[in-house]
């Protein structure tokens, strides 16, 4: 990103701190670890694990981490950043040289992690926010000291058009909202994560891979007791399946835990302060203007609890992963609302009294997944020698999570505030002011257009979509309806307010 003015008055440049050089090589460390993970277990797998394999194992690490910290050095020594009247500047490279300058008006947050080796060094690693950003923060500053960091701060507060509006009229400060995960939710949390559809097959590879490490070709022929790790009878198979389900759920839980431990959130004026985390301690501020959308996710394994997780859609900041785009872990669906009154009134809103879907679209729901599940049971059974007829029951839990599917659908659309929910395995509500939505859609099939049925679809931000299917027609095209209203209103009271936002901008 360049700067829209020049800024002449740029400070001197300044350098990570020195703790940055061990920072950016167990970075670059990380970056190589899974290839040469995978080259060592090749070499393995082909010659068996003895004293020579492990010395080469030994040796290998030895110049990768030598690698790594001779490129931790030359990242340090290239990377610097200046503090201008108007302007930060960060440079970084040593082949490819990129300058990144950012108009400190522009900046959205300033927001810090504090990793093992930050916290050993006693420095913070900073993620320089902007309304564009991407993915990734716009500049990321690995490691400052703390004076540092309160110096980007103040010259950022300073340039902001919001601090200057604040020092004309400063009102009375608002109060300090906060929540706290206290470590019983964070165990539930841990528990009902629901994360083993991702971490069954990696932890299932990973125990196909240790059977042709340790078990390889040479011992199975050798025909030793218990030279294989695959199962021969039904109970081995059970035993197995255990094993790999458990492994995945306590991934999950410690994955959990390591990802929400000490989570707090607090409201504080126009901003949501967000920390979390127990190895590394993530800070972010999240500007409250940006906030588009909340999700409550239900969980197959927290539904029947009436637990949920809220997330936030939150525009024009980097795409997070969903762990960072947390508003909180863990709570009572029935406090849903409470919770949005005290820390994002602006959005608050229940996840309940939604419009159901009508009756006769319940077989629409129910049919596809049924002969899905029939299909591939039938060639299950064709396959597999002796498992007779059995294979077809598969359509009837495809049948039973289609009517789940049909029975979480719904929406609502009351004092400008939509809800649309539906259901993949978790059910998912999202909670958003009409006006703010990015786009919606109205559309048929050719078999919903002789049923009088239709489809309603809306997204909000860059990543979150709902669509409810297979509305009555009427109902549908009155939903589109009212939709393009509230968002032709949002966007007429936008252009009116565009000449204040950008007198605002040229007086600062």
């Amino acid at each position: 990103m360049s700067s829209e003015e020049p800024d002449v008055a740029l400070g001197p440049p300044r350098r990570l701190h020195p703790a940055g050089i061990a920072v950016l090589a167990l970075g670059a460390l990380r970056g190589a670890a899974v290839p040469l993970v995978a080259v060592l277990l090749a070499g393995i797998a082909g010659r068996g694990l003895d004293t020579h394999a492990l010395v080469r194992a030994l040796a290998l690490a030895g110049v990768a981490t030598a690698v790594a910290t001779a490129a931790g050095v030359v990242a340090w020594y290239t990377t610097t950043w200046r503090i201008g009247t108007a302007t930060l500047r960060h440079r970084r490279g040593v082949l490819s040289v990129k300058e990144t300058d950012v108009p400190l008006g522009r900046v959205q947050a300033v927001d810090t992690v504090r990793g093992p080796v930050q916290r050993l060094f006693g420095v913070v690693g900073v993620h320089v926010q902007t309304a564009g950003g991407g993915r990734d923060a716009e500049i990321v500053l690995p490691a400052l000291s703390a004076a540092d960091v309160a110096a980007l701060r103040d010259a950022v507060g300073a340039r902001h058009p919001a601090s200057r509006a604040a020092e004309v009229a400063a009102p009375p400060p608002a109060p300090v909202h906060r929540r706290q995960l206290g470590r019983r939710q964070l165990l539930v949390a841990a528990l009902t994560a629901g994360r083993l559809g991702v971490l069954l097959p990696v932890v299932a590879a990973l125990a196909q891979v240790f059977d042709d490490v340790f078990q390889g070709d040479e011992v199975r022929r050798a025909g030793r007791v218990g030279a294989t790790l695959a199962p021969d009878t039904a109970t081995e198979w059970v035993l197995l399946g255990s094993g790999v389900l458990l492994a995945a759920w306590l991934i999950s839980m410690a994955g959990v835990v390591v990802a929400f431990a000490g989570f707090t959130v607090a409201r504080d004026g126009d901003r949501l302060h967000i920390a979390r985390g127990l190895v590394a301690r993530r800070e972010a501020s999240v500007p409250v203007a940006r906030v588009q959308a909340v999700r409550v996710v239900e969980g197959v394994l927290r539904q029947p609890w009436g637990l949920a997780l809220l997330r936030i859609e939150v525009a024009g900041y980097k795409a997070e992963a969903p762990a960072a785009q947390t508003l909180f872990p863990l709570l009572r669906r029935a406090e849903v609302r409470s919770l949005l009154d005290e820390l994002l009134p602006e959005l608050a809103d229940a996840p309940d009294r939604l419009a159901p879907l009508p009756r006769r679209t319940a077989r629409r729901y129910v049919l596809p997944p049924a002969l899905a599940g029939l299909v591939a049971g039938a060639a299950a059974a064709l396959l597999l020698p002796g498992a007779g007829p059995w294979p077809l029951l598969v359509a009837v839990p495809g049948a039973g999570h289609g009517l789940l599917r049909w029975r979480a659908a719904g929406w609502r659309l009351e004092h400008g505030r939509l809800a649309v929910r539906w259901r993949r395995l978790a059910r998912t509500t999202v909670l958003a002011p009409a006006g703010r939505l990015q786009e919606h859609a109205l559309s048929q099939t050719i078999l919903q257009r002789r049923a009088r049925l239709a489809d309603v679809e809306v997204r909000i931000g860059a990543g979150t979509r709902g669509r409810v299917h297979h509305l009555e027609l009427p109902t549908a095209a009155r939903l589109f309806a009212a939709l393009r209203l509230h968002r032709n209103a949002h966007a007429t009271h936008d252009a009116r307010d565009a000449p204040a936002r950008a007198a605002t901008r040229s007086a600062t």
